[in-house]
C-alpha cells in the first residue's frame, strides 16, 4: 500500500500513464480512500486543461531554422558512423580523446617545470656574482608586528596597576579583555566598569603579518594615571 507522500511524487506519471500496472492499481486504491490526494490529483487535471487552453503562439522562424539545422547535424553525424567503418572511426576518436585527457594532467606540469627551471637558470645565471656577502646597511623584514597603542584616554583614579590582555581587531578596535589569573585579583564590579570605559577610549595599531592587518591578543599595563605599557 502506498502512502501520501510515494502518490504525490508519482500523480504526474500516473496522469501521463507512465507508471506500471501494479502502482497503478495501488495509486487508484490510495487516491479512492484518501480525499487529500484525490483533491490534489484534481487539480493538476485542472493546471492541464488550463494549458492546453492558451493559444498556440507560432514557433520563430529562428527557433524552426535552428531546430532543421540540429537535426540535419544529427542526421550527418549517424550516417557518418554508420556501419563497420563509422564504428571503426568512432572508437579510434574514444581511443585518440582518451589519450590526450590522460596526457593533460602530465604534459601542462611537465611544460610549466621546463619553463620555470630555464627561467630560473637564466636568472641566477645573469646575475650571479659570487658569494654573496652581508651589507652593512641591511635593515631585517618585521614578517610579524604586535599592535601598538596609538591614542588612550585613561585614568585608574588611583596609583593602582592593572594587567590585561586585551583583544584587538583588524581595525584596531578592542573586542575582549581578560584578566591573567597571575597578576593579582582586581575583578570588582567597579574596576572592571573603569576598565571597560578606559578601553573604550582606547585605540590600537593592529597586529601586521607580512604587511597585511590581522588581529590578535596583547598584554597591556596600566600604572596610576599616565602610563601604559604594551607587550606583544
Amino acid at each position: 500500500m502506498m502512502d501520501c507522500q510515494q502518490v504525490k511524487l508519482t500523480l504526474s506519471a500516473f496522469q501521463d500513464g507512465r507508471v506500471l500496472d501494479g502502482e497503478r492499481r495501488q495509486i487508484e486504491q490510495h487516491l479512492a480512500e484518501c480525499a487529500a490526494c484525490a483533491e490534489r490529483l484534481e487539480q493538476l487535471e485542472l493546471v492541464r486543461q488550463s494549458l492546453r487552453s492558451l493559444p498556440r503562439r507560432p514557433v520563430p522562424p529562428r527557433v524552426q531554422f535552428a531546430l532543421r539545422s540540429l537535426a540535419s547535424k544529427e542526421a550527418a553525424r549517424r550516417r557518418y558512423y554508420a556501419g563497420l567503418k563509422g564504428a571503426l572511426r568512432a572508437f579510434g576518436e574514444r581511443a585518440s580523446l582518451w589519450v590526450n585527457n590522460l596526457m593533460r594532467p602530465v604534459a601542462l606540469p611537465a611544460a610549466g617545470g621546463l619553463v620555470s627551471a630555464v627561467f630560473l637558470f637564466t636568472l641566477v645565471l645573469t646575475n650571479f656574482q659570487g658569494i654573496v656577502r652581508e651589507h652593512p646597511n641591511d635593515v631585517p623584514l618585521a614578517v610579524v608586528t604586535a599592535p601598538t597603542v596609538r591614542s588612550v584616554l585613561f585614568d585608574l583614579s588611583d596609583d593602582s596597576e592593572v594587567t590585561l590582555d586585551i583583544f584587538v581587531d583588524e581595525q584596531g578596535r578592542v573586542l575582549d579583555f581578560v584578566i591573567p589569573e597571575s597578576y593579582g585579583s582586581v575583578a570588582t564590579h567597579e574596576m572592571r566598569r573603569r576598565l571597560a570605559a578606559t578601553l573604550l577610549m582606547t585605540y590600537f595599531n593592529p597586529a601586521t603579518a607580512f604587511g597585511q592587518p590581522v588581529s590578535g591578543w596583547v598584554r597591556v599595563k596600566f600604572r596610576g594615571r599616565s602610563e601604559i605599557d604594551v607587550r606583544g
